[in-house]
């Protein structure tokens, strides 16, 4: 259906609508629409394209019959009174409670049931049971966003007032909207914003999944593909308030001293032309500045530590030593389908072979360097300041007070010879003894992550507002993970895992970066202040009421989000962001702020490290432990890691995947037996020997996309639970070890190797022969068979310099759900473990 200005224009002056921010007291009479409203314009056009979709018939469902999108003055019928509604439509349940509702709230769009249902990503069906027939492009959201912040536009005065004594200021936050689970406060779906926002890499550029409401990270038609996927900004006139003023904002991890500290708390929507703010006609452009300095910090960093490096002065200002700008990721068009504020990352290969002045770019790996003790982790450089570990200390070893200055690990296995030809070193026989030596050029690989801001001018408002605040954005590696949350999994470690074994459960704790109060990069040159340390908060709108601890469903799948709650915290040196230090005065905390500098170079380098020790980051990273030889020596010494979140045997390559073959996430093939000397042994990649460089175009996220945020858990609980079977009761060791008792139960677990995990379907025979003879079922939904070993003599394959031995000096079998194992040693009697601790009694089978 056509509608005429005219009729728009009819019901945007209508009615006597309130602006106001719930939960503030101030509120302000409508002031006049303009005479021209393409807002409203914009909105008319994406409801007639929607209308004969399902969207008029879902609408008029969930009302009751109260709004009708197809209604020939629409202005008038989205600010009508809406009396009633039908919340047993799907994805209306946790739509705002407070009734009446309208299509659209002015200044409120968690109460504007046409955002909502826009938005929203659980709205999918016409409320009779029928799929929706399309669905709103980001810029049609984004229209009717700006519609309800500009309906009836507030003056500045009155956002003066509302602020009060706190100070106002136009703050760059990236934002999403999620449901209530998602949301700071937990009532409703609501916007979620934060100063910080993160977008990922990719070997493609992005794909927009208008029915998922998001940027979609992978292609199921193209396994190896991995999408771009950007992150949206938008410029807000915020106030600056602290955490002991009020809470009615958030955050949504509260840490200690957030009571002290400054929050940047969105109040209206800032866009151009006169519907924005009355009396001003807005003229409103966002910038960004990325940056990726690897390359030039590693050389600093050298000369720093004395070792030899020809790279200095105005070379280290070119590319490729620092890379700037679109060439890491750009805004896109806002005339396009996205809207404004799209932050997107420039499609590229992870790992690029790097030239300078028209030559391949490599650097000295001198003897010098690589005689350092500790220099070498695995067979990567180790560029870290500080003392080198000589035992195993887990978390206790993650260095979060080391300021990193430089790339942490740099591959140096690609020999650059004098006449161009470029060896690979992980298939020279003696490579060990090649790099120990050192005295050769190693090419240098580049990637195009890096960090930066995205800033908004607005000259109208320049005169007006004094501080303008841009936010810290990260260029990330991709996320294998997609439907699994850091947040998420963080608070279901601390609240629902049982106590007797919560404190070992992970090596490294899985807490968010929004749990951090880290400053912005202040070695940008765009206004980041070390003691500006609220970026990584998410919070929301104010509102009234107290938060409500609305637990995720069991059965949760989760979605992805750009926002800091769903990005690791760990900074070692990390996979989203790094840290950086400053030391003001003796005596003085550290200040810290996020850098993407001194991640690994490529990033692939550090992929592979920290994959294959346990679950660094296991909300975007694959817990590859089990890929690899259990009897590690990453440092120098052996330092065993456990197994925490098992991947599967398709997930690491080891069985084939119907009609697709072997799709290791990694380009590597996991472990096989073999029979070696009338003995069993397992024949693995050798660790050193992996190089994800070679393996880039062998990457794939296509099986571990599949596994959401339930799984995970499950995962996580049926591996403590054969851990438990096996003898390793987390309270005996408290008894015994007292302070350090994590860090001998983690090792305790390192001794055992998971060789096979598979999720054990319905009907398995060999699931109901253990259930047979330990005489007890398995009751749980999610159920998982594991081959673990206890590992013996590890020795190099004679016939492959890539591979390494390892005897079995023990070998067991167990099914479990998580709260019951059933066990065999070595071809034994099955038994039945009913004693594994468990966040709530089994259900009765």
């Amino acid at each position: 259906m056509e509608l005429s200005r005219r009729d728009l224009m009819k019901g945007a002056a209508a009615g006597g609508l309130l602006l106001g921010f719930p939960g503030l007291t101030v509120q302000y009479e409508a002031t006049a629409a303009p005479p021209s409203a393409p807002l409203a314009e914009a909105v008319a056009a994406a409801c007639a394209r929607l209308a004969d979709q399902g969207w008029r018939t879902l609408l008029r469902t969930v009302t009751r019959g109260a709004l009708d999108i197809g209604a020939a003055d629409l202005a008038a019928e989205l600010a009508r009174p809406i009396p009633a509604l039908d919340r047993s439509v799907p994805g209306f349940g946790d739509f705002a409670a407070t009734l009446p509702a309208r299509g659209i709230e002015p200044g409120n769009p968690a109460r504007s049931l046409l955002y909502h249902a826009f938005a929203s990503a659980a709205v999918l069906t016409d409320g009779r049971g029928r799929t929706l027939g399309a669905f709103p492009t980001l810029a049609e959201i984004e229209a009717v966003e700006n519609y309800v912040y500009g309906v009836r536009p507030p003056t500045l005065d009155g956002l003066r007032e509302i602020a009060g004594d706190n100070p106002l200021g136009v703050v760059v936050f990236a934002l999403d909207y999620r449901d209530a689970t998602g949301s700071v406060h937990g009532r409703h779906a609501d916007l979620c914003f934060s100063r910080t926002g993160i977008t990922r890499m990719g070997n493609t550029g992005p794909h927009y999944d208008a029915r998922g409401r998001q940027f979609a990270a992978h292609d199921p038609k193209r396994p190896f593909v991995f999408r771009t996927v950007p992150q949206r900004f938008a410029p807000y006139l915020a106030m600056q308030v602290t955490g002991a003023d009020s809470r009615l904002f958030g955050p949504r991890n509260i840490v200690s001293g957030d009571d002290e500290r400054a929050f940047w708390v969105p109040l209206h929507k800032l866009f151009p032309g006169r519907e924005c703010v009355a009396g001003l006609d807005l003229s409103l452009s966002l910038d960004a500045h990325l940056v990726n300095e690897k390359l030039k910090r590693m050389h600093l960093f050298l000369r720093e530590q004395g070792y030899p490096t020809e790279w200095t002065g105005k070379d280290l200002g070119a590319f490729p030593f620092t890379i700037r700008g679109d060439k890491i990721a750009a805004l896109l068009p806002p005339q396009q389908a996205h809207g404004a504020g799209v932050l997107a990352p420039q499609p590229h290969a992870f790992a690029n072979r790097a030239r300078f002045a028209g030559e391949w770019l490599s650097f000295d790996v001198s003897s010098d360097l690589v005689q350092d003790p500790g220099i070498l982790y695995f067979s990567s450089v180790q560029l870290i300041p500080g003392a080198v570990e000589t035992e195993p200390t887990y978390m206790q070893g993650a260095a979060p007070d080391n300021d990193r200055r430089s790339p942490e690990y740099v591959n140096i296995r690609h020999r650059l010879h004098e006449d161009g030809r470029l060896e690979d070193l992980n298939l020279n026989p003696d490579m060990d003894a090649i790099i120990r030596k050192g005295g050769y050029r190693a090419q240098h690989w580049i990637d195009f992550a890096g960090d930066g801001f995205v800033s908004v001018h607005c000259p109208q408002l320049a005169t007006e507002i004094d501080t303008f605040k841009p936010a810290f954005c990260s260029v990330a590696p991709p996320d294998f993970f997609p439907h699994v949350n850091q947040h998420d999994l963080a608070q279901w470690w601390r609240t629902v895992v049982p106590e007797e074994t919560r404190d070992a459960l992970w090596a490294v704790p899985p807490r968010p970066l929004s749990e951090f109060r880290f400053a912005g990069d202040i070695t940008l040159p765009k206004g980041f202040d070390i003691y500006d340390d609220t970026l990584t908060a998410v919070v929301g709108r104010p509102e009234p009421g107290k938060p409500a601890a609305r637990p995720l469903p069991d059965d949760a799948r989760g979605r992805y989000t750009g926002l800091p709650d769903a990005a690791a915290g760990v900074t070692d040196p990390g996979w989203e962001l790094s840290q950086g230090l400053v030391y003001n005065e003796p005596g003085a905390p550290l200040q810290r702020y996020m850098q993407a500098y001194s991640l690994g170079t490529p990033f692939l380098e550090d992929a592979k490290l920290c994959a294959a020790l346990g679950s660094y980051w296991p909300s975007v990273a694959p817990d590859a432990t089990r890929t690899f030889t259990p009897l590690k020596d990453a440092p120098g010494f052996p330092y065993p890691w456990p197994t925490i979140v098992p991947m599967t045997d398709a997930e690491i390559g080891m069985e084939e995947v119907r009609g697709l073959g072997r799709l290791p996430w990694d380009g590597i093939r996991g472990p096989e037996v073999r029979t070696a000397g009338g003995r069993e042994v397992v024949a693995y990649q050798d660790i050193d020997r992996a190089d994800y460089i070679t393996t880039q175009d062998r990457l794939t996220a296509r099986l571990t996309a599949r596994v959401d945020l339930a799984e995970t858990k499950a995962r996580v609980l049926s591996m403590s639970a054969v851990y438990w079977s096996l003898g390793i009761h987390d309270p005996e060791f408290v008894t015994r070890f007292g302070d350090r008792a994590v860090i001998e139960i983690l090792k305790a677990k390192s001794a055992w190797a998971v060789l096979s995990f598979t999720v054990v379907e319905a009907g398995d025979s060999g699931l109901a022969e253990a259930e047979r003879a330990a005489g007890g079922r398995l009751a749980g939904p999610r159920r998982h068979r594991f081959r673990i070993y206890r590992p013996g003599a590890e020795s190099r394959d004679p016939a492959d310099i890539q591979k390494v031995l390892v005897e079995i000096a023990e070998d067991v079998t167990a099914y479990t759900d998580g709260r019951t194992v059933l066990l065999r040693r070595d071809g034994g009697p099955w038994t039945r473990d009913t004693s594994v601790p468990s966040p709530e009694p089994a259900p009765t089978s």
